[in-house]
């Protein structure tokens, strides 16, 4: 039996007393700094993310708006244009120089329009997204939309006032107009019999402003349809509104449709001015120099 080694003892007690404190012993940096670095670094990697994300969807929220804005404008123009087209196809083949037969080859025309509107912050947005020069450009410029949708609605309104008042001439003049044989074609001085001047003057002014506004918004919407796709192409951005629809213009080359986008004859501004009891100047500026056309300069 081999005997009792005190020394080998202590010997092997020390040893075990290394290896547990070689395993007990901390390393700093692997037990706490690392886990707190990892952690740090996912949650700042997870930040960025989540910011480019929200600027990603907020982008694409802005430029889906800008797209709407854009069908919403182009679409309510065509509208109104189809209005005014559906309205002057009634009398333009009619017309002739002298005011009062003029007004006679204007008919009762329904007045079923609504009224329009736009939403100027939204519009804005879309507009103003880049510089332009609203001198070269005027469909960037919001005031032109301003212009265009009020002139619109006082079309509505002063249809409605020339059905008014040609529905009491044509009461008048019902004997007269049923023994002519042809719409319109009675002799001034038989009209005169019929109409008292006041009447005849509210008559005449009414239509005549009424032509013009009519040939003036024409001439407007036809240009902005022309040029308003052109000035908006880069103005949204594609990759944010992939498979995203949204309109680039609008044409129609139907020869009734481009004939009915031309002025119609001119009054006889001497007769007119005679009726109106203007000068010649006056008459001018109240029935052509009043005259209000947006359009793009051609450069």
């Amino acid at each position: 039996m081999k005997s009792f080694d005190p020394y080998a003892l202590v010997v092997a007690v020390n040893h075990l007393t290394d290896v547990v404190n070689a395993a007990s012993e901390t390393n700093f940096f692997k037990d706490y700094f690392m886990p707190i670095f990892v952690v740090m670094l996912s949650a700042i990697t997870a930040y960025f993310i989540a910011i480019r994300g929200y600027q990603f969807q907020e982008a694409a929220k802005n430029e889906r708006m800008k797209a709407d804005t854009l069908n919403s404008i182009i679409l309510k123009m065509q509208s109104m244009q189809a209005s005014l087209i559906a309205t002057k196809q009634n009398y333009f083949e009619s017309l002739g120089a002298h005011p009062v037969q003029r007004a006679l080859n204007v008919p009762i025309m329904p007045t079923q329009f609504e009224y329009v509107s736009f939403a100027a912050n939204e519009l804005a947005q879309l507009l103003y997204t880049k510089i332009h020069d609203i001198e070269k450009h005027p469909w960037m410029n919001i005031a032109s939309y301003v212009a265009t949708f009020g002139n619109f609605n006082m079309f509505i309104d002063i249809l409605k006032v020339r059905n008014e008042i040609d529905n009491e001439v044509k009461d008048l003049l019902a004997p007269l107009l049923a023994g002519s044989g042809v719409r319109g074609e009675v002799s001034l001085r038989a009209v005169a019999e019929f109409l008292d001047e006041s009447l005849m003057m509210r008559y005449i002014d009414i239509t005549e402003k009424f032509i013009t506004l009519v040939d003036d918004l024409l001439e407007s919407l036809n240009d902005f349809m022309v040029n308003f796709p052109l000035e908006t192409k880069d103005i949204l951005k594609k990759k944010y509104i992939k498979n995203y629809v949204f309109l680039t213009g609008y044409e129609n080359k139907s020869e009734w449709f481009l004939k009915l986008l031309k002025r119609c004859p001119s009054v006889d501004l001497a007769q007119l001015g005679h009726f109106m009891k203007f000068n010649e100047e006056e008459t001018k500026r109240m029935y052509v120099e009043n005259s209000t056309v947006i359009t793009t300069p051609k450069i």
